[in-house]
């Protein structure tokens, strides 16, 4: 919600809304599945405009997986705004994929349940190159899926904190990925964020090694373009369909847009390759978010990157994280 000081938490979640979230995320934990059985079996169901990005599905071997998230520990713990965030527990893991289907209105994931022991195996299988797909996303209203404003997010000191924690443990996965590389670099590197919010990712990257890591951020909401100043080097206003930095001259990249509820999955298609042009030969592109990514594999590959790893393990979970490297 968008006021005169530029952005508004909105209204707080539901204390019933809450109360179930727990007890479904404390039922996984049991093994107890009786909320998604039904006569024909046990199915994941969620409408498309509710909250369809919590389903996801991997393969471990010939076997696929489907998983449920529950409320995020940030909600709970740290007060941040919505639901979910991009951490996956091995609770969240509830047995083997019999079916996928979508309607105009739902998606559903058919499963059969696994025991404890077999979801944990299952989890603990997950490696830096196993996909954590969510196939659907959400919608604002039939046929349309939720994205950003035109003219992109207003922001606050308020915001930025709460954009920052859903973030905090992305931010400090990547410091402990890139530190051996770019923590004692000799020349200087470009680092770019064609969607770089409040700056503060790019700029916590750049710590690294702040006398060699170059900082340029974009951004398409100019007061967000604004904000980032106090942060990076560099910031452009403008849509990361049209980059900023010349074609073959970025060492990394790292988006975190090409994601549900910011822009739609064509969009995200389309914008992928542009991105990719401003790589050197070599060049690093890192894909992330709060939310679920549009993108996978094959369209990384399809776009000239070696897909390096898509998934990132920390502490007891695991989240979504490409890491793509343009062919010399």
């Amino acid at each position: 919600m968008d006021t005169e000081k530029g952005w508004c938490r909105g209204k707080p979640l539901d204390a019933a809304v809450i109360e179930d979230e727990i007890k479904a995320r404390t039922e996984l934990r049991a093994g107890d599945f009786s909320r998604w059985e039904q006569p024909g079996g046990h199915c994941l169901r969620e409408e498309l405009t509710g909250r369809p990005e919590r389903i996801f599905v991997f393969r471990v071997g010939a076997r696929w997986y489907a998983g449920y998230k529950t409320i995020s520990d940030y909600v709970l713990d740290q007060d941040m705004p919505g639901l979910l965030c991009s951490r996956v527990h091995w609770y969240n893991v509830v047995g083997e994929v019999e079916s996928i289907r979508t309607s105009i209105g739902d998606a559903r994931v058919v499963f059969r349940p696994l025991d404890e022991s077999a979801r944990q195996v299952a989890f603990e299988a997950i490696t830096p190159l196993t996909e954590l797909v969510h196939p659907f996303t959400k919608q604002r209203e039939a046929g349309r899926e939720k994205t950003s404003p035109p003219d992109g997010w207003q922001v606050s000191e308020e915001r930025d904190a709460f954009l920052s924690l859903g973030e905090d443990h992305i931010r400090r996965y990547t410091r402990e990925l890139f530190g051996p590389v770019f923590g004692a670099l000799t020349e200087d590197v470009l680092a770019y964020d064609p969607a770089c919010s409040t700056g503060r990712f790019l700029s916590d990257f750049a710590s690294l090694d702040p006398a060699r890591i170059r900082t340029v951020g974009q951004d398409l909401s100019l007061q967000m373009a604004e904000f980032a100043q106090r942060r990076l080097e560099r910031v452009y206003q403008g849509d990361a369909m049209n980059p900023r930095p010349e074609p073959g001259s970025v060492d990394i990249l790292f988006s975190r847009f090409l994601n549900a509820e910011v822009v739609s999955t064509a969009q995200a298609r389309e914008i992928l390759p542009r991105l990719v042009a401003t790589l050197r030969p070599g060049g690093t592109m890192v894909l992330l978010g709060h939310t679920p990514l549009l993108l996978d594999a094959f369209d990384l590959r399809g776009a000239g990157l070696r897909v390096r790893q898509t998934t990132a393990r920390q502490e007891d979970y695991v989240f979504q994280y490409y890491v793509g490297e343009l062919g010399d």
